[in-house]
């Protein structure tokens, strides 16, 4: 399979030397995997004074994120002993005096202590806590499920602030909903020195929900993108808070409501193809690697290194990357020059998930090793290779300078013709099974006439997806019913003739996926 869908052929061409090197030395398989991997220090480690991040949230230091673990477990017991005894009991004040105590250590190093609780992960802050998630697994459903998204202890609480904690969080959780839920229920019981919330708002963070909350999250990232464009163009340093707030808001997006965020990742714009094939890559990756597990901590790092794997075109210049000529020898090279511009950006970068650099430097690599840059490896890590198919399927679908756009289910086709070659054929078979013949977003024409719209792939049956009619057979637009294509009694005699160019279905297309 030809690169950047046949405008060079590929040819096995090494980089430098001495970029292979510079790469090598930084060890992103070695250091970083065990930096993104949580790795911490030892308990006698002193903690490190608090930096100060985005829009002034702390970043954690590794002994503050390690001594998060007392805070959970003091926390689990004071909700355990206040269900167990009234609140005068001997336990219960004992329990809360060990958490306010384990708090205390925080605020005497001049910060409060932010505990968020969503999805089933728990983060200090805007740190996520990758074994405390496992652990304290069952507090965080207690908690999420009365509405309590995040509990801040904050500078100045008092023991009084921990004991009326204990009796909000320690009630019926049917009560606790009938109430309000546990922010309301702490209001009303004048908790001061701790807040409670039920979602924890961060910049770029949309907790994931309809169709709405699913566009809210595409946006944000799409804005990320253009500003990292700038930032680059402009030699100025990437807002890592920034990349892992929409990291975290896409993972959860596409955990809680894939279809919606498969769906809007078929979303196209000529004049804009670098980032939106940037979120869609990353939306794609997110979903086929959720196929294999819903590690977070994976996701969020493969989501990274989707959404990040082509930044290294950024440094290109745009004449060159928008050329629709083909490119002379000196062109091509700077073109396969990108990954490595890529690595190199986020490993210089404070902040970045430094695992991501292995899916920026190997995406164009190959299943079998023949693509760019040349690697000293046996293989391409699986997050490389996860990147490589949602890559290729995006680029083409889309539009480009020099190149028009596939169909999808032709582009479905491309993909089991390079399974083995180019592409994993495992992880292409993942990718059909999740997207069907006729991936999410596009338009088909049905036996009918009639025009419908993709909106999942039906279960055990990749050919008869799940449709919504959005124009009858004579091509006016209608607000249409869903059909399981699937099930006789619903499809009516209906059968998937085709899909349908984007271009030419214009107007269905940007109805479907663009309407608020």
């Amino acid at each position: 399979m030809s690169d950047e869908n046949g405008r060079m052929p590929e040819e096995k061409t090494g980089f430098a030397e001495e970029e292979a090197a510079r790469i090598d030395e930084r060890g992103p398989e070695q250091g970083a995997v065990r930096e993104a991997m949580g790795a911490r220090p030892a308990d006698d480690e002193p903690a490190a004074p608090v930096a100060e991040g985005r829009q002034g949230v702390p970043v954690f230091s590794a002994k503050q994120l390690s001594r998060a673990r007392d805070v959970l477990a003091r926390l689990h017991a004071l909700r355990r002993a206040r269900q167990l005894y009234p609140i005068g009991h001997p336990s219960v004040a004992q329990a809360a005096s060990d958490l306010l105590a384990v708090a205390s250590r925080y605020h005497e190093e001049g910060v409060d202590v932010p505990l968020v609780f969503y999805d089933d992960q728990v983060l200090l802050g805007e740190q996520m806590l990758l074994e405390e998630s496992m652990l304290f697994d069952q507090l965080t459903r207690d908690l999420t499920a009365i509405g309590a998204g995040s509990i801040v202890i904050k500078r100045g609480a008092t023991l009084e602030d921990v004991l009326k904690l204990a009796d909000v969080i320690a009630q019926d959780p049917a009560r606790i909903i009938a109430e309000g839920g546990a922010a309301e229920l702490a209001r009303r019981s004048g908790v001061e020195g701790i807040e409670i919330r039920a979602v924890a708002v961060q910049r770029g963070s949309t907790v994931a929900g309809g169709p709405s909350s699913a566009r809210a999250v595409y946006t944000d990232a799409l804005d990320l993108i253009r500003e990292i464009d700038r930032i680059l163009r402009s030699n100025q340093v990437i807002d890592a808070g920034h990349v892992r707030s929409v990291v975290r808001s896409l993972v959860s997006s596409v955990l809680e409501n894939r279809f919606a965020m498969l769906e809007l990742a078929s979303l196209k714009r000529f004049d804009e193809y670098t980032f939106y094939h940037s979120v869609n890559v990353a939306i794609l990756s997110i979903a086929l690697g959720s196929s294999i597990t819903n590690d977070v901590r994976f996701l969020s790092t493969l989501g990274t290194g989707a959404l990040l794997h082509d930044i290294g075109k950024m440094m290109v210049p745009l004449e060159v990357l928008n050329k629709t000529d083909p490119l002379t020898t000196e062109e091509w090279a700077l073109i396969r020059h990108h990954p490595i511009y890529g690595a190199e950006n986020i490993m210089l970068t404070p902040g970045l998930d430094k695992a991501a650099a292995i899916m920026v430097l190997e995406h164009h690599a190959r299943y079998d090793l023949t693509g760019y840059p040349t690697l000293h490896a046996t293989a391409q890590h699986v997050s490389s290779r996860i990147v490589a198919v949602a890559d290729a399927y995006d680029a083409m679908t889309s539009r480009r300078s020099y190149s028009a756009a596939r169909r999808r289910d032709e582009a479905i086709g491309i993909l089991v013709r390079n399974a083995g070659s180019a592409l994993d054929p495992g992880l292409v078979r993942l990718f059909i099974r999740m997207m069907g013949v006729y991936p999410p977003g596009c338009v088909v024409r049905l036996s009918t006439g009639e025009l419908a719209a993709v909106v999942a792939p039906s279960v055990g049956d990749a050919r008869s997806p799940r449709v919504r009619i959005v124009a009858d057979e004579a091509g006016v637009l209608v607000d249409g019913p869903e059909i399981d294509l699937s099930d006789p009694s619903e499809a009516g005699g209906r059968e998937v003739v085709h899909c349908v160019d984007l271009d030419d279905a214009g107007v269905v297309a940007r109805r479907l996926l663009q309407e608020g």
